[in-house]
């Protein structure tokens, strides 16, 4: 429901055909290759190549459920003037190891929350604004919990954060993805 938007695609140089079924659904895309991942790294590579005031992270096995993902994200933006970031539901699917369900529906449950204190974030499903990520990126030299330092960071700075169940996606793994 959002008409003005680009795409930016991090691509870690995959060979599963990711970049030409992306190319197929938004041709004007924005191709940011890297050669070795670290979420925070790729996460500000993707975001420096973009320009709007807001922007949004989508993890590529996450698909939105609704029409009104990207609404449901910005929309808090406009509630709340003091608020860094919203991160949004991640619902499990059929095939869903027994344990990546449980944490999905344990993390991301049906209530609205505005957190303060909370430092859990989650970059698979968030949207997060322009000026205060250029104040405090991602942290790009660790391999895992950069949405949570960074909503450390922020909040640490007097800003909220916002978890918003209307704005959830399928996600086929957990948090800890099966304890893996």
């Amino acid at each position: 429901t959002v008409d003005d938007i680009e795409v930016i695609l991090v691509d870690n140089l995959s060979t599963d055909k990711t970049v030409e079924k992306a190319k197929n659904i938004h041709s004007e895309l924005t191709l940011v290759q890297i050669d070795d991942y670290l979420p925070g790294l790729a996460l500000n590579k993707g975001i420096r190549e973009s320009s709007g005031e807001y922007f949004a992270c989508l993890s590529a096995h996450c698909i939105p459920v609704d029409e009104q993902w990207l609404e449901s994200l910005r929309a808090n933006f406009d509630e709340y003037d003091d608020i860094a970031g919203v991160y949004g539901r991640q619902v499990p699917i059929q095939s869903s190891d027994p344990i990546d369900k449980r944490d999905l529906l344990r993390a991301f449950g049906p209530e609205k929350r505005v957190q303060t204190r909370d430092t859990f974030f989650h970059n698979a499903n968030s949207m997060v604004r322009r000026d205060v990520w250029e104040k405090d990126p991602f942290d790009e030299g660790v391999t895992n919990i950069e949405d949570q330092i960074w909503a450390n960071q922020v909040l640490s700075r007097g800003y909220r954060i916002v978890y918003e169940p209307e704005a959830a996606v399928y996600h086929h793994h957990g948090i800890n993805q099966g304890n893996d």
